[in-house]
């Protein structure tokens, strides 16, 4: 409690002692106040801090613990998190031992199966008979089929054509649009007959009427009916397959079938052409192709009824026209190319526009360098005719300048249905990207091949003439 003076009674002290006494007094009672009232200040003041630093204390404390429940609760959360975490990782890495297992009983099974189909072969071939186990199996020698009497006088021979030989694989090559499929027909129409009405050679081997087959990439029948018409409808022993529908195995089947309905007389079977099947059907494709059609051919020589393939090749674009043609100037898989074993090129003549160099690039048996000259026969339809020996030095441009320069042909080879300058107008029209080739073809019904042809040939003579 504290004591507040009364000042009435300070003045009332002051008067009845006197002003020295009550100063005395004063400072007496000055002094007493300090000495009794300091330390009870000092302890007032003590207990009031000390409870003040015991509250502060407290809330330290509280604070200590709130921040030790919250880091608790915090670390109890993490806890949870990575056990929950450790229990999914658990839970892939036994998923994943699963496919593992499973992969490797798969492959168990794959191996065991591989092991009983093994065994199986090994006891087939274990209980295959004993056969030509003996001496007699050793291949027998040439003296010793001289001596025998089993070795035969050759039975080849040559159908109609020098250069084409029964039972051989033929190529032919030449660079696009030098007539490959004007020559092709004219032979295929010359053995279907067993005649040659106009000469391709300056000999003709007598040959019967034989059974050809052709396939015709390049052109579709609806083409081949408007170039050739009736000359070809009689023709029983010539059948014909046009359009982009061949493929590898459409021609080995029909192969087949016309060499057992053939016999002994054989099948001649002409591809034209060779290069564009390629394309189409690929690298890989054509090598089982060519083995098939080899096989084909083998088991025809020895069953008597021979096979003779007849293929059309192009040129490489980068070959030139005055360089003597090789195999390597085929253009394809050079391990196809290979299956051929004759090989013969058609190509420009430097004697004029109209004719045309035949020549050996590669003959099995024969001379490689017979050259001959053909120049377009001017029939009905399109053929050539033979004029004479030729050699290396003939092969180029033509020297000769043409009657035509590249319009609409009035004279030999095929009949266009478009002037060039319309072809031409095509040409830009896709150039300039206001339609696709496609569209062309769909509209006005001629392809991208044909348009390319015309303005290549077109620009051949403008070259040439100037």
């Amino acid at each position: 409690m504290t004591l507040i003076p009364d000042p009435n009674r300070i003045i009332q002290t002051i008067a009845k002692l006197g002003t020295k006494k009550a100063t005395k007094y004063a400072f007496i009672g000055a002094g007493y106040t300090l000495l009794v009232g300091g330390p009870i200040y000092y302890v007032l003041t003590s207990v009031k801090s000390h409870a003040k630093t015991k509250e502060q204390n407290n809330a330290s404390a509280n604070k200590q613990k709130e921040i030790e429940c919250i880091s608790e609760c915090k670390m109890q959360e993490e806890g949870q998190t990575h056990d929950h975490r450790m229990e999914e990782n658990e839970q892939v890495h036994e998923h994943h031992m699963e496919e593992i297992e499973a992969k490797k009983n798969a492959d168990i099974e794959i191996l065991v199966k591989r092991a009983e189909l093994r065994k199986e072969r090994d006891v087939a071939k274990a209980n295959q008979p004993l056969v030509d186990l003996h001496l007699n199996s050793i291949p027998e020698s040439y003296h010793e089929a001289v001596k025998n009497g089993t070795v035969h006088v050759s039975r080849e021979r040559t159908l109609g054509f020098s250069w084409l030989r029964e039972g051989y694989d033929t190529g032919l090559v030449g660079p696009t649009d030098c007539g490959k499929s004007v020559f092709v027909m004219q032979v295929a129409m010359a053995l279907a007959r067993g005649r040659c009405d106009v000469n391709l050679s300056s000999e003709w081997h007598d040959i019967p009427p034989m059974p050809v087959v052709m396939f015709s990439l390049e052109q579709s029948n609806h083409e081949i009916r408007e170039y050739y018409g009736s000359v070809i409808d009689n023709l029983s022993t010539l059948k014909l397959y046009a359009g982009s529908r061949i493929t590898p195995a459409h021609i080995i089947t029909v192969i087949k079938e016309e060499m057992e309905k053939a016999g002994d007389s054989g099948v001649v079977a002409i591809i034209d052409n060779y290069t564009k099947l390629e394309e189409r059907a690929g690298v890989k494709a054509m090598r089982q192709f060519c083995a098939d059609l080899d096989c084909l051919r083998q088991q025809g020589l020895e069953k008597g009824s021979p096979l003779t393939p007849l293929k059309v090749y192009h040129a490489k674009s980068d070959w030139k026209l005055s360089s003597p043609l090789t195999p390597a100037s085929v253009r394809g898989d050079k391990k196809n190319v290979c299956f051929t074993n004759n090989f013969l090129y058609l190509t420009y003549c430097k004697q004029g526009s109209d004719k045309r160099v035949l020549g050996f690039m590669k003959l099995k048996h024969g001379n490689k360098e017979a050259v001959s000259i053909l120049e377009f026969a001017g029939t009905k339809i399109d053929q050539f005719r033979y004029v004479g020996k030729g050699g290396s030095n003939d092969l180029g441009e033509p020297t000769e300048p043409s009657e035509e320069s590249g319009d609409n042909k009035v004279g030999p080879g095929r009949k266009s249905k478009y002037s060039l300058e319309e072809v031409m107008g095509f040409y830009n029209k896709v150039q300039a990207k206001e339609c696709t080739y496609k569209d062309i073809e769909r509209n006005y019904g001629i392809s991208r091949s044909a348009i390319r042809k015309r303005v290549y040939r077109a620009r051949i003579a403008h070259d040439v003439h100037g």
